[in-house]
Parts: structure tokens; sequence; C-alpha cells
């Protein structure tokens, strides 16, 4: 998709006559900011002799003449960058593209040790809905990782709160108290 944007904005800046190498593309750091930002606008609006956000707001009305296949919005933000806007049936593509093993997730994490840790259910209590819960979150999400190419330790931490933890305090102090009377 990024190869898709930065052509389609390349062919927007060869129309308005404006030549630039190279077109920077990175993910937003905000989902509501979109899902792809470019900077192109800076990085052009000296050669055009305009404000960036002029030449963006220019740039935004040419790609929206011809708007990409899995574009839903392109909109100009702030003094010039331009964000664009995955469909949802983009975003749905790419997932099950990805379950099928066509695309991974890149190599931003390959190799890279990555501790997930979530609850295990409290063994003096009843187990109940909230358990499993951040339980089959806490896996997915180690799931999704190692998928990555993670190197996934999981650390399941009971509750350090309940029965359990009375019941080997008051053993501590028995053990305690039966090494006082030996004295």
């Amino acid at each position: 998709m990024k190869k898709d944007i930065s052509e389609a904005i390349l062919k927007a800046l060869k129309t308005l006559g404006i030549d630039v190498e190279k077109v920077n593309i990175e993910f937003t750091g905000d989902l509501s900011n979109g899902d792809y930002s470019s900077n192109t606008a800076f990085v052009a609006a000296k050669t055009a002799m305009t404000n960036p956000k002029d030449l963006a707001e220019k740039i935004v009305a040419e790609l929206k003449k011809d708007i990409l296949e899995g574009i839903s919005d392109i909109k100009v933000a702030g003094v010039g960058f331009i964000n664009f806007y995955l469909s949802k049936d983009r975003i749905a593509q790419s997932v099950v593209r990805s379950a099928d093993g066509e695309i991974s997730g890149g190599d931003t994490i390959q190799d890279k040790k990555i501790m997930v840790e979530y609850t295990d259910p409290n063994p003096f209590k009843v187990f109940h809905i909230g358990h499993l819960m951040s339980n089959a979150i806490g896996e997915s999400i180690s799931r999704l990782l190692e998928y990555s190419g993670a190197h996934i330790i999981r650390a399941n931490w009971q509750g350090d709160v309940g029965p359990h933890v009375a019941k080997a305090i008051w053993g501590a102090m028995q053990l305690q108290k039966s090494g006082e009377n030996e004295n």
C-alpha cells in the first residue's frame, strides 16, 4: 500500500509540475489521523515556492480525482501533512491474507524477546468469564507477536490477594512459632 500511495503522490506532483525524487510515507501514531501519513508537501513546498498546507491541499485534490483502491479518504492535517485512511474492505483483506500466511508482520520484532504478562485465575475462587477473557487476550497477543517472529515469554501470575496468600502467611507464621518453641 505504501508503494501505491508513493506512486500516486509522485503522479499528483508531476501533474502539478513539481519534480520530487522520493516520497516519505509513514504509519500514523494515532489512527484518528488515518493509517498512513506523508510529509511530502513540506519537502516539495520549497521547490514549488508555496506554503506546505496550500501544496498539500493541491496534492489531495489531485489524488481525489483518481482515488486509490483501498483508500476511503485523504485529508490534509495540521500545517501540511497528508493523511490516508484505509477502507474497511482493505483492512479485512489484509487480515484474511495474513491468516492465510500470505503476509507477515514484517521484521520489526524479528528475533526479539518479549514478555507478555497476563493473569491466571485465582485457584481459591470460582472460575468465571472474566478469567477466561484476560487469558484469551493475553494468549492472543502472545501468538500474534510470536507469528511476527518474536520469542515470547509468557508470564501468568496468580492474584496476590485471597485465601491462598492468607494460608501461605499463616503457614509461615506457624513454622516461625514452632521454631521459637524449640529454643
